[in-house]
């Protein structure tokens, strides 16, 4: 199995028509009850739209159109007859009134927090053991073995499924591949080519063709905890035991060791810093409104007022 299979991947997809020229903003793209609906009408609606939304309007364009459309009339009808000012939708509107100015309001504290070279410099040498990274030349040695899906997700599945096409193909059993790949360390820590090694043992393609060059392993990496711990435990030029997995064992030599870039984490740290700040700040604002109740009876008995009567339920007795 190629170790990369390991990596939990993401596609990112770019809508078409966000990829297409300059239109007339003025131009006429469908009518609604008796309304022309122009680009800069579509162009409003999207802006408005949640990524879910979006997805629905590209799937399905007339039907986005024809919804949000007449739910905008709906809204303006409620609107004239001034629904707001009766209850219980006064009381309904106040409440999510209430809620998008809190959302709000922690957005802003959240996006708008300032985040100074200085800090993220500070973080990144406080926190440097976060974003190790080492780079490696790696055999394979395959086994005939059995691999089950440590997840739920299409990517665990097809993960698992790989390894066991590459286990049902392999050809010895896993004595056999841990005794060469013992074998196969025991000779590189004797001063064998490694590159020789990798051409003549390695079974897993990508890397063979580079010569054993596996690339760069990360702290963060989504690589089982047992590889990294082997490969950052490691000098660089020395060669590690046999790493066993599921259907294959690893020989790995660290060629070099150090931190990512600070460019390259610059982003999660930012998002760390403010997560941090946020969260003193609500725990501050927490203390100052945290409730101190005066009458603990009488605090229940208005509660009590304020929950529902069911239909069933029996008239208090004279």
């Amino acid at each position: 199995m190629h170790l990369k299979r390991f990596l939990l991947t993401a596609t990112l997809s770019i809508p078409l028509w966000a990829q297409n020229p300059p239109i007339d903003p003025t131009k006429v793209v469908a009518v609604i009850a008796g309304k022309n609906i122009t680009v800069t009408d579509v162009e409003k609606m999207l802006a408005a739209f949640n990524p879910q939304d979006l997805q629905m309007f590209q799937a399905n364009p007339q039907l986005a159109l024809s919804q949000y459309f007449l739910f905008i009339h709906l809204a303006d009808e409620g609107d004239k007859a001034k629904l707001l000012e009766k209850s219980p939708y006064k009381e309904q509107f106040e409440l999510l009134k209430i809620q998008l100015l809190r959302q709000a309001r922690l957005n802003e504290e959240n996006n708008n927090f300032p985040v100074t070279p200085e800090m993220l410099e500070s973080y990144y040498k406080q926190h440097s053991a976060q974003y190790e990274q080492a780079k490696i030349k790696l055999i394979q040695i395959s086994f005939a073995g059995q691999i089950a899906s440590t997840g739920t997700g299409i990517n665990d599945i097809k993960a698992a499924a790989q390894s066991a096409l590459a286990a049902a193909q392999a050809k010895r059993s896993e004595p056999e591949a841990k005794t060469l790949a013992e074998d196969i360390a025991q000779q590189l820590r004797g001063g064998a080519d490694f590159v020789k090694l990798v051409e003549k043992y390695s079974e897993d393609p990508v890397s063979k063709a580079a010569g054993g060059d596996f690339g760069v392993i990360k702290i963060a990496s989504e690589y089982p905890a047992e590889l990294k711990s082997a490969v950052f435990a490691l000098k660089p030029g020395e060669i590690s035991a046999p790493i066993r997995q599921p259907t294959a064992y690893y020989i790995i030599r660290l060629e070099d060791k150090g931190l990512q870039p600070l460019d390259e984490v610059r982003e999660p740290i930012v998002q760390i810093l403010r997560n941090d700040h946020m969260n003193q700040w609500m725990k501050d604002i927490g203390t100052e409104y945290q409730a101190v109740i005066k009458d603990p009876d009488l605090l229940k008995a208005v509660g009590a007022l304020a929950i529902p009567v069911g239909p069933a339920a029996a008239p208090p007795k004279q």
